[in-house]
């Protein structure tokens, strides 16, 4: 991977690995949030776990340009799925642009991977 595909890479594990703890944790915060966007409180802890199993892959895409893409497609599909649940539930710019510019970075991250 090349340095802009690795400085994406660095900040896209340190925010799935941030909020994968604190979806563990069951922080008050995110169980307001995704009860909000009407996610059941068990599913909490999938969500964590995709988030860490996309940051192992990119982790291990350091060294296998396969695995870096798959987890940047995956990471791509969850943020324009928690794009799109905002959208449905009418949230505004303010509580949508996190998961948008997420997956903005995402597309960003496949994009100059693939440009290789």
């Amino acid at each position: 991977m090349n340095v802009v595909a690795n400085v994406l890479a660095v900040l896209l594990i340190a925010v799935c690995v941030f909020t994968a703890v604190m979806d563990f944790r069951k922080d008050p915060k995110i169980v307001e949030s995704l009860r909000h966007l009407r996610v059941p409180d068990n599913a909490i802890p999938a969500l964590g776990a995709i988030k860490l199993v996309a940051a192992a892959g990119l982790l291990l895409g350091f060294q296998s340009t396969i695995v870096a893409k798959l987890a940047g497609i995956g990471l791509c599909v969850y943020f324009a799925v928690a794009t799109a649940t905002h959208t449905r539930v009418k949230d505004g710019i303010v509580k949508t642009l996190p998961a948008f510019v997420l997956t903005i970075l995402s597309v960003l991250f496949v994009l100059v991977t693939f440009a290789k």
